[in-house]
């Protein structure tokens, strides 16, 4: 369990690039976001990246979950959004099985396997009981950038600019709901106590940054990545106890935020965005029958 590897961050903190940069070493057998609420429906089809997520070098997000049999009936939905916050000596053996499945199938498929989700944060400490030898990787952006790409992939997503990123229910990459499922814990997340959806999700991003930084093994800028490649992730790859390998070759797969080409606009970008919602319904149709014949078996 020393060469299971887990990254853990925020949404739009790096952990994307992150994982793609464990992908390309070809030294991990790497599983993304494997408590999505969408997984069972993303597990159908091939889905690609947005172009507008800026997640560059990434194809088939889900390639390696695929060939798991028993990911539809091991996982629970509800785990991308509730129950959030997971004390250490918390009771989760559906989750401690799905997890324990995951490990044990990557594991026989390599010696060495990590999964980046940013649904971890709140249950590290529960994570860390579990799997104890695992090692724990925590990528974090600044507040104020992390926040400006929330706004901006979602602006991008729905096509206008006012997309309630200045209300305190803004409910841009599950904020709001992530801040009413955990304000039972931290009742400084309950929205009465702010007036812009900035001023909650600063809250959240502290709880979350120090959470984070409390069970991981090593704890890096997304800046730090990006502007100081090779310094920044052979302290990552040091702290995994990976194998010595040339990191400057994956200095490649970093694009730096003004590097980034614009996201597309116009007619492409429309025909884009509609073959994506259409690929969604049929995914999710195809998951409605496959429960429907599995509950009259």
């Amino acid at each position: 369990m020393s060469n299971l590897v887990c990254v853990s961050g925020d949404f739009c903190s790096g952990s994307t690039l992150l994982y793609t940069l464990f992908r390309k070493s070809s030294q991990y057998y790497c599983l993304y976001e494997p408590l999505h609420e969408r997984l069972r429906e993303y597990l159908q089809y091939r889905v690609q990246p947005d172009e507008g997520d800026h997640h560059f070098f990434m194809e088939d997000y889900y390639a390696e979950l695929r060939p798991f049999r028993r990911v539809a009936s091991l996982l629970d939905p509800s785990w991308g959004s509730r129950d959030l916050y997971l004390p250490p000596d918390a009771e989760r053996d559906a989750l401690y099985r799905y997890f324990s499945y995951l490990i044990g199938e990557s594991f026989g498929r390599s010696p060495r396997v990590m999964f980046k989700e940013n649904r971890l944060a709140f249950r590290l400490g529960w994570f860390r009981r579990h799997f104890p030898a695992a090692r724990i990787v925590h990528i974090y952006r600044r507040k104020e950038a992390q926040w400006r790409s929330m706004v901006r992939r979602g602006q991008l997503f729905v096509g206008r600019e006012d997309i309630g990123q200045d209300r305190v229910d803004f409910a841009g990459f599950n904020l709001a709901a992530f801040c009413e499922d955990l304000k039972a814990t931290f009742p400084e997340l309950d929205a009465r106590h702010f007036t812009t959806g900035f001023e909650r999700f600063s809250r959240l991003w502290e709880l979350s940054y120090q959470h984070n930084r409390r069970y991981a093994d090593v704890s890096i800028d997304y800046d730090d990545l990006v502007n100081d490649f090779e310094a920044t992730f052979g302290r990552v790859w040091e702290a995994c106890g990976a194998p010595p390998i040339d990191i400057s070759r994956l200095r490649a797969f970093v694009v730096k935020p003004d590097q980034q080409p614009p996201a597309r606009r116009g007619l492409r970008a429309r025909l884009d965005a509609t073959t994506r919602k259409l690929l969604w319904h049929y995914a999710r149709a195809r998951v409605r029958l496959q429960a429907l014949r599995e509950s009259r078996a």
